[in-house]
């Protein structure tokens, strides 16, 4: 079964009453509700040592350049998945 994001919203809203007659577009929607989550779960960037130079790369999707953004700072979010980076006690590296 796949539930549209819209539908999914309506059935994870609190305030919104229906009677389902299977119970797998709830448990679609709260698996969709789930996954949307875990994207906002800070995760430390993975080091690796041998990419052309040691470099840092998201845990989700393993980019390199999108973890900083034009100025070099560090972004708090994967700029190519939108996972959540968690910075403390990340080794820099010259990327």
């Amino acid at each position: 079964m796949t539930v549209k994001i819209e539908r999914a919203i309506e059935i994870l809203n609190p305030a919104h009453r229906e009677h389902y007659e299977s119970i797998e577009p709830v448990d679609e929607a709260c698996r969709m509700g789930i996954a949307a989550l875990l994207y906002r779960v800070r995760k430390k960037p993975e080091y690796l040592p041998a990419h052309p130079a040691p470099a840092l790369a998201c845990k989700r999707c393993g980019s390199v350049k999108h973890l900083h953004n034009a100025d070099g700072a560090q972004n708090a979010f994967c700029g190519q998945c939108g996972q959540a980076i968690d910075w403390t006690d990340a080794a820099e590296t010259d990327a």
